[in-house]
């Protein structure tokens, strides 16, 4: 529970931490400022005294005041200037603060919000299962929609229930789906703006998003003929590349030379063919989102995923693959089948046989009985099956519609 939930939490504590840092950053700007206005109004009072004790003569009588001068009046001016400018910016940094104050008190509004709604799930019980797992269920079913795209419906869902918005990262899955459309639309500009405003945290994950998108605008201007402005792109935005991603630079270089034509046009098995097909888009997306999750602390898989693959695991056996396999089994279907090909088996010490009528499971109580068509039933279900062919010695198989003698049927010792 804790290693599934831990993301639900730590999201909204590191958007606090950073909102945090960001205040910081405004107090030691105001900070100079104030430094700086304290020294002009000491400059100021300095200058002040000094031009007093030149207006006294020597018996402490005042002189005359002396006419202003040009230079005096532009070193009045520039000192005007400045205040002004100080004040603006001490107007600009209170803004700040002001919208500083409004984010963190957001952050911590969620941050309230998400551990209340753990610690109102509290431990799991089967006397209570159903409540707690409807509870979670909601949530774990909008963010799974929101990662696909379904931001609409995902939307549809929150206006229903609107305790889920403090629950679920509505702002980053938006501004993350914007960046993705984008993509899809053969475009780049959203994608690197977005790179260049996280350029530090990206930097830290050792992301290579950016360098991914500068090739593919690069290439796209080969791709369009325009080799000029694709040398002009790359001595622009490609060199500082160089040192950390020389063989693909290199490989996207070559490109120049030979094109998306070479050996023949389009040709997807030669060594340049693949920089031009449209699967790089396809990458970027795929590239994207994993930095996105990375970056932002969320698991690449949505927790409603690693749900169901964790409960097909417990359920997968060999006879899940089988045509014998039971109706009642998950994987019967096709799209379970699907999910849980690359899951593990589950791990059973001992066998243990559910009867195909009653759905009870057979032990020594209710024994597994065989028939003479090498069918399985639960004692139970045999009596009830013989009951109902009326002489109670005769039963009919349901699967096969075989009839046969009570007495034919043999108890089966499952190891």
């Amino acid at each position: 529970m804790e290693v599934v939930e831990s993301p639900f939490v730590r999201v909204p504590f590191e958007a606090l931490k950073k909102a945090a840092k960001e205040r910081k950053y405004i107090v030691e700007e105001v900070d100079k400022v104030m430094k700086k206005l304290d020294k002009h109004a000491g400059t100021s009072q300095e200058e002040d005294e000094e031009a007093q004790e030149e207006r006294m003569d020597v018996d402490g009588e005042t002189a005359p005041e002396p006419t202003a001068t040009t230079s005096g009046q532009v070193g009045s001016d520039e000192f005007g200037s400045e205040i002004d400018d100080m004040l603006s910016a001490i107007g600009n940094l209170k803004r700040k603060l002001n919208d500083s104050t409004k984010v963190e008190a957001a952050h911590i509004a969620r941050c309230k919000a998400r551990v209340e709604h753990l610690i109102s799930l509290g431990s799991y019980g089967t006397e209570r299962a159903l409540s707690w797992n409807k509870k979670r269920m909601g949530r774990l079913v909008v963010d799974y929609l929101l990662r696909q795209g379904y931001h609409e419906t995902a939307l549809q869902a929150v206006s229903s229930d609107e305790a889920l918005e403090s629950l679920l990262e509505l702002d980053i899955f938006r501004s993350a789906q914007a960046i993705v459309d984008s993509l899809k639309g053969r475009k780049c500009g959203v994608a690197l703006e977005w790179c260049a405003k996280h350029r530090s945290k990206l930097r830290k994950i050792k992301s290579k998003l950016e360098f991914k998108l500068r090739i593919r605008e690069f290439v796209c201007l080969v791709q369009e003929g325009k080799v000029a402005d694709a040398v002009t792109y790359s001595k622009k935005h490609l060199s500082q590349w160089a040192p950390s991603h020389m063989k693909e630079l290199q490989e996207a270089m070559a490109t120049l030379v030979y094109g998306p034509w070479w050996p023949r046009r389009h040709d997807k098995h030669s060594h340049y063919g693949h920089l031009f097909s449209d699967q790089q888009w396809d990458d970027l997306v795929h590239l994207f989102r994993r930095d996105m999750y990375k970056m932002y602390a969320l698991p690449a898989d949505s927790n409603l995923a690693l749900h169901v693959q964790a409960g097909l695991s417990a359920l997968k056996t060999p006879m899940s693959y089988t045509e014998s396999r039971s109706k009642e089994d998950p994987l019967s279907l096709d799209a379970f089948r699907k999910i849980s090909e690359r899951l593990p088996y589950a791990k059973h010490s001992k066998s243990r046989l559910v009867c195909y009528i009653t759905k009870q499971v057979m032990n020594e109580h209710n024994p597994p009985m065989v028939l003479p068509n090498g069918m399985v039933y639960s004692r139970s279900a045999c009596e009830d099956l013989a009951q109902m062919h009326g002489s109670g010695k005769k039963i009919v198989c349901p699967r096969t519609g075989d009839v046969c003698d009570f007495s034919k049927l043999k108890r089966a010792y499952p190891v």
